[in-house]
């Protein structure tokens, strides 16, 4: 089922102006994004899931052979339109953020299962963004161009490097706006649709097109973001209010007067086919948190300049809650560092775990849409100075 991303006349902005854009106008893109973007629904079991590999195998008679080699790079385009955008007419960094996982998590998922049991499939699930930036904005009306490929396989896990253009669609040009690298790792399909069993890693194919270079230069940056992996495993720092002090007063430019915590339930559509939440959706919601907690101290429109690490530690599923928390650690200048914690509370548990954690960094924007001076944080506590 396609998603319906066009519903009757809107306008859109673009950086040249206005653009005026209409059903028929655009039923060319809209045939585009029903054949990259798909909808997910309800979860399906395991014997469903068997059913639709079955059929994919009776096509013609025979299975279908690909033109292209599974790790040759591929591109997701869609139209950006208001939903995307903040109040100035740029793409929020969270939908950059869930595009650019969606694109990895193709290209992943292709990769790994080339050469496994067709009745036997895996899942890549992201598990850390090593680092991503933000160049140019992106602008309602832009066909956004998502481009991914693997760079570097270790023995569990997929580095997928991911870019993202902006093309303007009346003039005929292209900017390179981001760059992220995903880390992924895969498990089995169908054990991931059992609630009773534990979620187990298994080895991914190798690429065999790099060079010696290449791999040698690969295999540093796995050991780097292993070892960054590792020490953000630790227990954060506790993020709830401390009960005697008076949250619903305090004190201007402190870290508790713009920490805010959102909280939603996850939907199935929020899921992949294996019921657990995609990185993506998650990584949009941390997004959004930060831009908050950026733009209530600043009290003015901030943007996402880019985003330091996010390493997921355990997976959501769906019908669970999740709460998204976001302060200010550092700030220096025109620039603020958000650290962001998600966390996953089972209805009928009762008890959150902390499942991601990430750094965001923010600048603030005046009206001519260059960066200004933030105000100074006042730290009033001790764990607020230990961060």
């Amino acid at each position: 089922m396609a998603l319906p991303f066009f519903r009757g006349s809107r306008k859109y902005v673009s950086s040249s102006g206005f653009l005026r854009a209409t059903r028929s106008g655009l039923c060319r893109n809209q045939l585009l994004l029903q054949r990259t973007l798909v909808a997910v629904p309800r979860p399906p079991s395991p014997s469903f899931l068997r059913k639709v590999l079955e059929c994919s195998e009776m096509s013609l008679g025979k299975p279908s052979t690909p033109v292209l080699p599974s790790s040759t790079p591929i591109e997701l385009s869609r139209v950006m339109s208001l939903d995307d955008a903040n109040p100035n007419g740029n793409v929020h960094g969270g939908v950059m953020l869930q595009l650019m996982e969606q694109a990895g998590e193709v290209v992943a998922n292709r990769h790994c299962n080339r050469n496994t049991n067709p009745e036997s499939p895996v899942v890549a699930a992201v598990v850390r963004v090593d680092h991503m930036d933000f160049h140019r904005p992106m602008f309602v009306g832009e066909m956004g161009r998502i481009q991914a490929a693997i760079t570097y396989t270790s023995k569990h896990s997929v580095e997928v490097t991911v870019d993202a253009w902006a093309e303007n669609v009346l003039r005929g040009n292209c900017r390179h706006t981001n760059t992220a690298t995903l880390w992924y790792v895969t498990t089995p399909a169908l054990e991931q649709m059992d609630e009773a069993k534990e979620l187990r890693v298994v080895p991914v194919p190798r690429i065999s097109e790099l060079t010696p270079k290449q791999l040698e230069a690969g295999r540093l940056r796995y050991e780097a973001q292993k070892t960054a992996r590792a020490e953000a495993s630790g227990e954060p720092l506790d993020f709830r209010h401390d009960a005697s002090r008076n949250e619903y007063e305090p004190e201007k430019h402190t870290v508790l007067a713009s920490q805010n915590t959102l909280a939603n339930i996850v939907l199935p559509s929020d899921c992949t086919v294996t019921g657990h939440l995609m990185g993506g959706v998650l990584m949009k919601k941390m997004d959004e948190a930060a831009s908050i907690c950026s733009a209530s101290h600043c009290g003015t429109l901030c943007v996402t300049a880019c985003i330091d690490s996010i390493d997921f530690h355990s997976p959501i599923t769906c019908g669970e809650v999740m709460f998204v928390t976001a302060r200010l650690s550092y700030i220096s200048g025109k620039s603020m560092e958000i650290e962001v914690i998600a966390e996953a509370e089972g209805l009928k548990v009762g008890s959150r775990r902390v499942t991601t954690t990430a750094y965001f960094t923010y600048v603030a924007i005046g009206k001519d849409l260059r960066a200004i001076t933030v105000p100074p944080l006042q730290l009033r506590t001790d764990s607020e100075r230990v961060v």
